[in-house]
């Protein structure tokens, strides 16, 4: 009985180590699964952008030997959209990099600047284009999404027409249209997020200086000369998309 007893145990133990084995054997290996990719912001990227600006025209106006002069403010708000291009560089959880971009503006706005006995100046500001060059530094507030500081330089052509009226109806000859290219600086930030395959989305704004001009404004028929000194400065925002190439 006892050997019997001893016998069946052995064979049970013996089946079951051979069923474990067929078993391991059968059922597939499962690893640990792999880690996600970590983005990396370092790379050159390309991106398109649509957004809304609102800026001022400030112009102290003259008329030479008529003792008139006029200080005049209006604004100059529209649709802009562009593209932009740049280059990343990652250290750590800080991200520097260059951007420059070019903008479509849809920007202008008008006023009448009263003379005398019943003559005024109309004038019409408009923003054409505009770009900018500029440095960015930021930090990551999580490896996919970028907080930054931008500076640099900001240019863009303004087209100023100023028509002179006499009771509200212009004057033969008294139109003077002049279309300048203007430099000056920018500053802004904003936050940049990946979500993969290389692209990111963004949101971003600038304020914009383009400088003080002087503008001499010749009525060719009336024969009168008026002189303008004319700052333009704008306040930008914008969502823009980017790909990086390399994806991650």
């Amino acid at each position: 009985m006892k050997k019997l007893f001893l016998a069946t145990t052995a064979f049970v133990v013996l089946g079951a180590a051979s069923a474990g084995a067929a078993d391991m054997t059968a059922r597939p290996a499962y690893g640990a699964p792999s880690p996600a990719p970590v983005y990396t912001w370092t790379g050159m990227y390309l991106g398109a952008n649509v957004g809304y600006s609102w800026g001022q025209s400030k112009n102290d106006g003259a008329l030479p030997g008529f003792g008139f002069t006029t200080n005049e403010t209006q604004n100059m708000n529209g649709v802009i959209g562009g593209g932009q291009t740049g280059y990343n560089y990652q250290f750590g959880s800080w991200v520097w990099g260059f951007e420059s971009d070019l903008q479509a503006s849809g920007q202008k706005g008008s006023s009448i600047i009263p003379v005398f006995l019943g003559t005024a100046i109309n004038t019409d500001h408009k923003l054409e284009w505009f770009g900018t060059s500029r440095s960015r530094l930021g930090f990551l507030a999580t490896p996919n999404l970028l907080l930054y500081g931008t500076g640099g330089v900001a240019y863009g052509q303004i087209k100023d027409t100023y028509t002179a009226t006499a009771v509200g109806f212009p004057v033969a000859g008294a139109v003077a249209t002049l279309k300048d290219v203007r430099a000056g600086w920018t500053l802004g930030g904003g936050m940049e997020g990946a979500f993969g395959g290389g692209w990111s989305a963004k949101v971003e704004y600038l304020y914009i200086d383009l400088g003080k001009l002087e503008q001499t404004v010749t009525f060719p028929l009336a024969g009168v000369n008026a002189t303008f000194n004319s700052r333009v400065t704008d306040n930008i925002v914008r969502v823009g998309l980017n790909y990086k190439w390399g994806g991650y």
